[in-house]
């Protein structure tokens, strides 16, 4: 009875008015980041976002049988050829070898666009989503479809976790049915007005997909927004991109409002001024422009208007991953900018 009675000393009484609010805090917080994980799927139904397993048990090896390669980044060709997002390897088949595994929507979203040609593309048939509550708003993408289910048209929004079609092995050179998968991808359109740049180009091919032909687009690391997500580091793609590690900076003269800017005001540091003359681009080692901060004449102190770029600074660790993935190009103590940034400034800037 004594130690029942203790506890409502009034020194416990104090503790507990003291740091209740505190307590409270921890666990709004803590049902938050529940909330948060809990609406953002993982792109096969029924499944739970794999936090530790084995990147065997998650992601489809290509011919070479290392799972590494189905993974984010410059994973294939012993290093030199960069993959955009993540192959999600099949854990349902049918007594044919043919797998069942249901594709859903990782966000809610709108329809954007959907291949139902599977010869047309090397994603094969694919259905892209965009986020438009998201911040910045993403495109999300589905390749590799046996089929879209009924109802995912153009337009259409859907509900997060929502059935968009059954993995298959479509695309433009053959997959062989053992290593069915989803290819998955999360990222950033660079322009509206794609076409004009494919055919300046002179490309001898013909450009099917309109602005979501994958020139136009650029990902980030799936699997690792998704295990943050997972371990309740992240609750949204906007904490995502926060986490992000800068690999450089660019400074990009012109007073020019890129449509890039209009769509993504989410990666603004502000609201971008009727007078601006210059942004500053941070990037990832990828090329995934990060944030961006709009400047001024006053602010940038110089009356030169035309699209001038400097790289304002770099982190040489993060640009070594590059050599798969030619943005920022280190040699003898300086840097370049690289073919691939080179497309990403030209689509951003409409130049």
């Amino acid at each position: 009875m004594q130690e029942i009675e203790g506890t409502h000393s009034p020194k416990v009484k104090w503790r507990l008015r003291a740091f209740g609010p505190l307590l409270f805090f921890l666990f709004l917080v803590a049902g938050l980041k529940t909330l948060a994980a809990g609406r953002i799927f993982w792109p096969i139904q029924g499944q739970e976002i794999p936090r530790h397993k084995p990147i065997a048990q998650v992601i489809q090896a290509t011919s070479s049988g290392k799972p590494e390669s189905g993974l984010f980044g410059c994973v294939r060709n012993n290093g030199y050829k960069f993959h955009e997002g993540i192959d999600i390897k099949s854990v349902r088949r049918d007594r044919y070898n043919r797998p069942t595994d249901k594709v859903c929507a990782v966000l809610p979203g709108r329809v954007a666009y959907v291949n139902l040609h599977g010869g047309k593309s090397s994603y094969g048939i694919y259905v892209i989503l965009e986020h438009t509550d998201e911040k910045p708003r993403v495109y999300s993408l589905y390749a590799h479809l046996h089929s879209v289910a009924a109802g995912v048209v153009t337009g259409k929004n859907l509900a997060g976790g929502q059935v968009l079609g059954l993995m298959g092995n479509t695309a433009s050179s053959g997959i062989p049915r053992s290593r069915a998968h989803l290819h998955f991808e999360i990222g950033l359109r660079l322009t509206d007005n794609f076409q004009a740049w494919y055919n300046r180009q002179k490309f001898e091919t013909k450009n099917d997909h309109g602005i979501w032909n994958g020139m136009n687009m650029v990902g980030l690391d799936t699997l690792d927004f998704f295990r943050k997500v997972a371990d309740g580091k992240v609750g949204s793609v906007e904490d995502y991109f926060r986490t992000i590690p800068e690999a450089f900076r660019l400074r990009v003269r012109t007073n020019k409002m890129p449509n890039f800017m209009k769509r993504y005001p989410g990666l603004l540091s502000k609201t971008a001024p009727t007078n601006v003359q210059a942004w500053d681009i941070a990037f990832s080692w990828y090329g995934m422009p990060t944030s961006i901060i709009p400047l001024t004449k006053a602010e940038l102190g110089v009356a030169d208007g035309s699209p001038k770029v400097r790289i304002l600074k770099m982190n040489k660790t993060l640009l070594a991953m590059t050599k798969c993935r030619s943005t920022l190009v280190t040699s003898n103590g300086g840097a370049r900018l690289g073919s691939n940034l080179k497309i990403y400034l030209e689509l951003i800037f409409e130049v």
